[in-house]
């Protein structure tokens, strides 16, 4: 006996698997990037995320530790995205503890950033600005994105938690 058709909440889990894919590999992609700049010397490194390790040691930290659980999520939000596309139970349980660790690490995220990066990103983007008339457009713009930056890394788990615990991986009998 054939499957039915899919329904609107397995377009859904594949929908949420190929985002969970998505933003897996973007984290993973970014992970070695940021490896270098945690682990490896500040001295003669050059960017903005090496100036502000070296101007805030507790923001130094802050990234270190959270390489690891990072690096962590990053592989069992891919796997899970992988998992949801074949409506794997076991994906979808898997997403929503992502998504459960999204939520917690967009608030975290949310205080480091209100606490060391917007400051630190502000007053180095300020510095940048040659054009005194463009000061203050530069600092609303430099606000902004990172409000909506807060938001969005919010409202993406937030959204897949509701969805994934609202909808069950439909059961097909094989006759």
């Amino acid at each position: 006996m054939e499957s039915p058709p899919p329904s609107q909440s397995t377009t859904l889990f594949q929908v949420i698997g190929g985002l969970y894919i998505l933003f897996g590999s973007f984290t993973l992609v970014s992970m070695v990037q940021n490896s270098s700049v945690c682990f490896a010397p500040l001295e003669g490194q050059t960017g903005l995320m090496a100036d502000m390790m070296r101007g805030n040691p507790a923001y130094a930290s802050y990234m270190r530790m959270l390489f690891f659980p990072g690096l962590l999520y990053a592989l069992v939000q891919f796997g899970s995205g992988v998992g949801l596309l074949r409506l794997s139970a076991l994906a979808r349980k898997a997403a929503l503890a992502c998504a459960l660790y999204g939520i917690v690490a967009a608030l975290f995220t949310a205080w480091l950033t209100l606490t060391y990066t917007l400051p630190f990103t502000l007053a180095y983007t300020l510095q940048q600005v040659k054009n005194p008339a463009m000061l203050e457009t530069t600092r609303n713009v430099t606000l902004a994105s990172g409000y909506i930056g807060i938001a969005l890394g919010l409202l993406y788990p937030l959204a897949a938690f509701i969805l994934l615990k609202r909808n069950k991986i439909p059961r097909y009998v094989i006759a």
